[in-house]
């Protein structure tokens, strides 16, 4: 009975240690950072924000993704995705818009919780120097 109650411990033991380990391993989540600011000001957020990482979205494509939201009608939003490096890591960022009547943005940047606090100090540092 004794060896009966082992072998079964063993066994249901097991079932937990093969479902751990056959468990692919989530990305973690990704944070979103949001502002709001007059349009004028979206190439440069744009731009500070590239300089982050060291791959995948250059300031080339901060130009590009100026343009199209300097060609955003109200009320229309836009998003951009992209496959950046940031710390030798390769992951997502997300770059969300939606322009208002007024001329004023919200701009939304999706990034991994390892790279959203640079992202915020990016935007956050440009648009206070302005006045923002």
């Amino acid at each position: 009975m004794q060896n009966h109650r082992k072998a079964l411990i063993l066994a249901i033991l097991s079932l937990f240690v093969v479902d751990f380990l056959g468990t692919p391993a989530r990305a973690a989540d990704p944070v979103r950072v949001t502002t709001s600011f007059d349009s004028k000001y979206a190439g440069g957020v744009l731009r500070q924000v590239a300089k982050i990482f060291s791959a995948g979205f250059s300031q080339s494509d901060a130009a590009r993704v100026e343009q199209e939201i300097n060609g955003l009608k109200p009320d229309q939003p836009r998003a951009w995705q992209f496959k950046v490096q940031y710390r030798d890591k390769v992951e997502s960022l997300e770059i969300r818009a939606l322009m208002d009547d007024l001329g004023m943005i919200d701009l939304d940047f999706s990034a991994s919780p390892e790279a959203a606090p640079a992202v915020r100090s990016a935007v956050d540092g440009y648009l206070s120097g302005r006045g923002a």
